[in-house]
């Protein structure tokens, strides 16, 4: 699959199905931020919220990298992650679309 595939596989995941799911990326992950709070005492920004599972994300294309695999589902949920991070950063800045 090429890159711009792999890209729009993931614009499909976060504006079709789990958009509807899920709402908007800021409300989704600012319940993930209050949630990691109450478990932990610890405040995390709806940026930082978001950037657990991308890291998440990238740690397991790594580990597939170094056993010469290619785990496709990894790389097309990282770039979701950071579709939703771009989502997140228009909100913040004022516009909640």
């Amino acid at each position: 699959m090429e890159g711009a595939e792999v890209c729009l596989e993931a614009h499909d995941l976060i504006t079709g199905a789990r958009h509807a799911d899920y709402d908007h990326p800021f409300d989704d992950y600012s319940k993930v931020a209050e949630i990691f709070r109450a478990v932990t005492g610890v405040s995390l920004t709806v940026e930082q919220a978001v950037c657990f599972p991308l890291a998440m994300k990238l740690a397991r294309m790594r580990t597939a990298r170094e056993q010469g695999r290619w785990h496709h589902d990894s790389v097309v949920d990282a770039i979701g992650y950071l579709g939703c991070l771009a989502m997140i950063n228009k909100v913040s800045q004022g516009s909640h679309d």
